[in-house]
């Protein structure tokens, strides 16, 4: 088995490998070598959904603002939805807010109006006690309601004017006081009767409960909307109440009712206030409480009312004669009846007023809250944004380095793998850099090239060590270049000994015999232009060997690893050098059987006995005594005209004699 140990030093990477290194070092403008990092990390942009627009390219300045967009996007998108929900709520309790202060305006001019109609309310009642002819003793009642209706309806906030009523009476305060005054005065002029009088004040006190009704409805809001439609019913029973009590005023004051229609008016009045007042309590716990309390602390004034509404509910006018302190009685009784419906109106609108006042302050808080909110993030946006700025730029340069560095460290890498490959087959290198296990590989066909320098041993003796190494690089480095072009692995160069393959590790058929052929008749022309760099004028003279046969390739040791061949091929390999010719290609039997298949080869027998020159390689090739080898002269019918050289091989040659001890264990 023969073991190979590389002692040169003089490897020189390839044309083709000092071509590559020296493009990937040169110059680039950022947006190439973004590329190039991008390229080598596999992590070119796509152009399909998420990767085109999660992946950010920060060399380039353009890649910089799209960069810098996407993280103000993903950074500002929560913001400016945080800003609009805020916004919203924002609104919504303004908006809340200035309805609670409507709804308070509201309440309170309700309470105001509500007055007004009270006064109003017993206006009317005496008014129509006045036209009843009892006497003029109810003057005196009824002068005394104006001065307080004049002084509520002065005490009004304001004055709304609805544009659903056309009445020019009803334009204005003034125009309003001018039109009762108007009524009162021409009340003597006028044969009026108590149902006209009643008929005029309640007209009128539809009106301002249309307003107070559009006052309210219009400021409903939230959890206080049931006790709006409660305060509102109660306003409503309170004026039915009131309607009541005059039918009843006059009823006892004449001692019944004259026409049937005011009975009936009568028993309108009383179950709509009735119906009323049940539909306010439903729909306030509150006005259902104060209505019990108020009436159990009023009973013994109440149970005459009963009795009376009992009494006009029967309408016995041919029993009943006309008194006007019955009338009286009616009125102040049917009065405190009508302060306890009032004093619950009250209620509710002081608890709507609290109601109002606790949503209002929290209302407050909640905008001031929100104040600060959108004030703190028009301090923070600019920040963040200033923030995300500088983030990307330091990003940028960040990628800058690391992109010079990329680049730099793929530079080395490439001159690493540019040594490692001419250490080693590719293929076993990238193995080797996977940790994977190489195993020993036995390869059938194969064909193996030697070569050394004819007389190196003269020549190194007569030239200094620089001289030897400078001649030595520059007959190898015409090598390699050469090689390079044919499917062949440079194995060892050991001295001047230049060992190639053809086989291994590639698998290529018959075809490992034309490449080492055709190499071989390459480099032979080639010598015949190559000096000696310190001997002018005196050209290379090489000896080549050539032999087809199995071997078993692996890579041995792991410090330093070496990809060797072994076996008996490499033993008749070197053989067939050493037994050569200056500038002749020496083939062996089984090479030539290969290339004369091939076809394209001219090829002559070797005429001298080489088993007398070599009796090793006789007891090594043991299939035959008689021994055949041949000289390659033709490829393609080109001759490789060097017959005129005429050196021979040096006698003995000095590695005939120890080749075996050095090539085989």
């Amino acid at each position: 088995m023969g073991l190979f140990k590389r002692k040169d030093n003089q490897i020189r990477p390839s044309s083709k490998s000092n071509k590559s290194i020296n493009s990937s070092t040169g110059s680039m403008t950022r947006s190439q070598l973004n590329m190039a990092i991008m390229e080598m990390l596999n992590l070119t942009q796509s152009t399909h959904g998420c990767d085109y627009v999660c992946r950010g390219n920060p060399i380039t300045d353009t890649g910089k603002r799209k960069q810098l967009f996407k993280m103000l996007s993903v950074v500002l998108l929560p913001m400016a939805i945080l800003i609009g929900m805020t916004g919203n709520v924002f609104l919504i309790t303004v908006k809340n807010f200035i309805e609670a202060k409507e709804t308070r305006s509201a309440l309170s001019f309700s309470v105001e109006l509500g007055q007004m109609m009270r006064f109003l309310q017993r206006e009317r009642d005496m008014s129509a006690l006045y036209v009843s002819a009892i006497g003029p003793d109810t003057k005196e009642f009824l002068l005394k309601r104006y001065p307080d209706t004049d002084m509520a309806l002065e005490n009004l906030s304001h004055w709304p004017v609805s544009k659903k009523n056309n009445r020019q009476e009803f334009q204005s305060k003034d125009r309003f006081l001018l039109f009762l005054n108007r009524h009162r005065y021409q009340l003597d002029l006028y044969n009026r009767t108590a149902k006209e009088e009643l008929f005029f004040y309640t007209d009128v006190i539809d009106v301002f409960i249309t307003w107070l009704y559009d006052a309210v409805s219009e400021a409903r809001s939230g959890a206080i909307w049931k006790t709006l439609v409660a305060y509102q019913e109660i306003i409503v029973a309170s004026e039915y109440i009131g309607r009541e009590r005059g039918l009843g005023v006059t009823y006892f004051a004449l001692g019944g009712f004259k026409a049937k229609e005011d009975y009936l008016l009568f028993l309108e009045a009383q179950d709509i206030a009735n119906i009323t007042f049940q539909s306010c309590r439903r729909y306030s716990e509150l006005a259902y409480n104060l209505y019990e309390v108020q009436m159990l602390q009023n009973d013994l004034v109440l149970a005459p009312v009963r009795a009376m509404r009992l009494n006009i509910r029967s309408n016995k006018s041919a029993q009943l004669a006309g008194s006007l302190d019955k009338a009286n009685e009616w009125f102040d009784n049917m009065t405190i009846y009508q302060d306890i419906v009032r004093g619950t109106q009250r209620a509710l609108a002081n608890k709507i007023d609290i109601m109002l006042t606790a949503k209002s302050d929290e209302d407050v808080y909640t905008i001031i809250t929100i104040a600060c909110i959108f004030g703190l993030i028009m301090v923070v946006c600019p920040l963040v944004i200033i923030g995300v700025y500088f983030l990307t730029s330091e990003i940028q340069k960040y990628s800058i380095s690391i992109a010079n560095r990329t680049k730099a460290l793929n530079k080395e890498k490439k001159r690493t793998d540019t040594l490692l490959y001419q250490m080693l087959p590719k293929s076993v290198a990238e193995r080797l850099k996977c940790n994977e296990q190489v195993e020993a590989e036995q390869y059938e066909q194969s064909t193996i090239f030697f070569s050394d320098i004819v007389g190196f041993t003269k020549i190194s003796s007569s030239s200094s060590p620089l001289q030897v190494v400078d001649m030595l690089n520059s007959l190898y480095t015409c090598f390699d270049e050469r090689i390079e072009m044919y499917d062949v692995y440079k194995v060892e160069t050991i001295g001047d000994a230049y060992m190639v393959v053809s086989g291994v590790p590639r698998h290529n058929g018959k075809q490992h015999a034309s490449e080492i052929a055709k190499m071989a008749f390459d480099l032979v022309r080639r010598l015949r232009h190559l000096e000696i760099p310190h001997l002018p004028g005196i050209k290379f003279t090489l000896r080549i060997g050539c032999h087809s046969g199995t071997v078993v390739a692996g890579v041995v040791g792991n410090k330093m690893p070496r990809y060797c061949l072994f076996g008996e091929t490499v033993s008749v390999a070197s053989k067939m050098e050493s037994l050569g010719k200056a500038n002749k290609i020496h083939l062996s039997e089984t090479t030539y059987d290969i290339l004369t298949s091939i076809g394209g080869f001219t090829m002559h027998e070797r005429k001298d006995n080489i088993a007398k020159v070599s009796p090793e390689l006789k007891a090594q090739v043991s299939y035959s005594d008689h021994i055949l080898t041949y000289w390659l002269a033709e490829v393609d019918g080109t001759e490789t005209d060097t017959d005129s050289v005429q050196t021979e091989p040096e006698e003995p040659h000095e590695r005939v004699a120890g080749s075996k001890s050095f090539w085989l264990h």
